[in-house]
């Protein structure tokens, strides 16, 4: 009789958990708004701190999310681009660009995965992505990316130690994109006045 009465809770447990619906990260709840619209704007200042000589250079511009995969972000009057379409990532410098594709360079697979779905609504739990940390502080989460280290490469030839994203949980919109490169320096790309559409 114990045995039948086992089965039964067993059995009503799991219809149970088959019926709940998955429980949504913190990231998810909080990119959620990207998933009802098909791209956002927002303005930017880039703050790129140099280690070697503690100065700030600072620049402005604006930025533009489109689903599925692009997103865009000019500074410098155009000058200063970051741009990022599918898996190939577009860096311009002083008007000079340099291509990626994160299939090919382990820096940026990542944090491509992570990009990917917040404009996609947190289509995917990154939290499940080596490397991720989420952090709940406040009303903000942060997600820090740390890129597999890359066997048979010099120190100076690994530009990222690490990238990390902020979002606002009440108004869910960025809020913060730094790029820390391996030698102390960061690039940090500050974000405002939202539009979705």
């Amino acid at each position: 009789m114990n045995g039948i009465k086992s089965v039964i809770v067993l059995v009503f447990a799991l219809f149970v958990s088959m019926a709940l619906p998955a429980q949504e990260s913190d990231f998810q709840r909080t990119v959620a708004r990207f998933k009802t619209c098909k791209q956002a704007a927002a303005n930017v200042i880039k703050r790129q701190h140099l280690a070697s000589t503690g100065r700030d250079i600072v620049t402005t511009g604006g930025a533009f999310l489109l689903r599925p995969d692009m997103v865009s972000i000019s500074t410098n009057e155009g000058m200063d681009k970051l741009v990022m379409q599918g898996t190939k990532f577009s860096v311009t410098v002083d008007g000079r660009e340099h291509i990626i594709d994160s299939r090919k360079n382990a820096q940026f697979t990542t944090l491509q995965r992570v990009v990917s779905s917040v404009i996609n609504g947190g289509d995917t739990d990154i939290t499940k992505l080596p490397g991720v940390t989420v952090k709940k502080t406040g009303s903000s989460i942060s997600i820090t990316i740390l890129p597999p280290t890359i066997k048979n490469k010099r120190k100076k030839d690994v530009k990222y130690s690490s990238f990390v994203l902020v979002f606002d949980m009440k108004t869910s919109v960025q809020t913060l994109l730094r790029m820390v490169e391996s030698d102390g320096s960061f690039t940090d790309y500050e974000f405002s006045k939202f539009v979705f559409e």
